[in-house]
C-alpha cells in the first residue's frame, strides 16, 4: 500500500461537513476517534503486520454505533487500504489483505491528520484526551507539544499531511478552537479548489505530452499517415472544403 490512490483527505472533509447532516457531532467525534485508533495501530511497524490489526468487524455492535452514523468513514477506510469481506460465518469486516504491505508513514501523516479532524469538529474533545506519543518515540523522550505539531502541518489535495513553515499559520491555527461551522467550510472548500487546480494542472501536463508524442510520431514514423479523426467515422462524413462542394470555379 505504497500510496493512498483515493485521496481519503477528501473523505474525511466530507466527514467533518456532513452537508446532509446525518450525523451529530458527537457522532462525528466518536467516529474519528475509532479511526484514529485504526490508523494508529497501522503506524506502529510491528501492530502493521499483525492480521488483528489489519481488520475492523462490522458485526461488532460498538463499531457499528461509532462508523455507521458517519458513511464517510467507510470510503475513508477503503481508501487508506481496507476492502470490504464477508467471513464464512456471514459476518462482515473491513481488511487489509496480507498481500498488501501497509506504509506505515502515511499512517503516521494519515494519524496527525484524524488528530486535527477531531479538533475541528470539537476542539474540547482533544482536550479530554491525553496526546499520545509517535510510534517508537523514546520512552524518556517528552511528548511533542501539540500546537507545535498543529502549526507545522497542512493537507495536501491527496489528503496527506505535509510540514509547512509554522510562522504562516500561527494565526489560524490559535483561532482554530474558535472556527464557526462557515469558517471550517471555507478552510475546506479552498483546499478542493487547490486540489481541483492540481488536478487541472496535471491533466494539462498530460495532454501537452501526448501532443509532443504525437508529434514525434508523425515527424519519425515512415508509416505514420493521416486517417480520419474519430468524429469523422462516427458521423460517416469527412471535412469538405469549398472546392470539395463547388469545384475550382
Amino acid at each position: 500500500m505504497s500510496s493512498f490512490g483515493n485521496a481519503p483527505g477528501m473523505h474525511l472533509q466530507d466527514l467533518i461537513l456532513d452537508t446532509k447532516a446525518t450525523s451529530t457531532k458527537e457522532q462525528k467525534v466518536d467516529c474519528l476517534k475509532l479511526l484514529r485508533i485504526v490508523v494508529k495501530n497501522l503506524a506502529d511497524p510491528t501492530k502493521a503486520q499483525d492480521p488483528k490489526y489489519r481488520q475492523l468487524r462490522l458485526s461488532n455492535a460498538k463499531v457499528q454505533s461509532k462508523l455507521l452514523p458517519c458513511p464517510s468513514a467507510l470510503d475513508y477506510m477503503k481508501a487508506i487500504g481496507f476492502a470490504e469481506v464477508v467471513d464464512d460465518d456471514g459476518s462482515k469486516s473491513l481488511r487489509v489483505d496480507s498481500a498488501k504491505v501497509v506504509d506505515v508513514l502515511q499512517m503516521q501523516a494519515a494519524l496527525v491528520e484524524l488528530a486535527n479532524a477531531v479538533e475541528m469538529v470539537d476542539p474540547s474533545a482533544s482536550l479530554k484526551t491525553p496526546p499520545n506519543s509517535a510510534p517508537n518515540s523514546a520512552p524518556n523522550s517528552a511528548p511533542p507539544s501539540r500546537t507545535n505539531s498543529m502549526n507545522d502541518v497542512r493537507v495536501t489535495p491527496e489528503g496527506i499531511v505535509k510540514r509547512i513553515d509554522s510562522s504562516l499559520s500561527t494565526a489560524s491555527s490559535s483561532s482554530t478552537g474558535k472556527m464557526s461551522e462557515k469558517q471550517k467550510a471555507r478552510i475546506l472548500l479552498e483546499q478542493k479548489r487547490k486540489r481541483e487546480e492540481q488536478e487541472a494542472k496535471e491533466a494539462r501536463a498530460r495532454t501537452s505530452a501526448l501532443i509532443k508524442q504525437d508529434k514525434y510520431v508523425r515527424k519519425n514514423d515512415e508509416n505514420w499517415e493521416s486517417k480520419q479523426s474519430a468524429a469523422c467515422v462516427k458521423s460517416g462524413h469527412g471535412i469538405s472544403t469549398f472546392r470539395d462542394k463547388y469545384g475550382e470555379h
